[in-house]
């Protein structure tokens, strides 16, 4: 099997923005949304 496919992501479902990633963030910066993968999750934030 290829290792990009095994590697890309895939948004499994949309879940609320876990608690402790706040704490990560930088000033200014909002999570935005939060989505299940294979083994993690995904956040989309406010910052480019």
């Amino acid at each position: 099997m290829e290792t990009a496919a095994i590697t890309s992501w895939t948004l499994v479902q949309e879940i609320p923005v876990p608690a402790d990633v706040t704490d990560l963030l930088v000033d200014g910066e909002q999570a935005v949304a939060a989505y299940k993968t294979f083994r993690d999750s995904a956040i989309f934030t406010t910052k480019a």
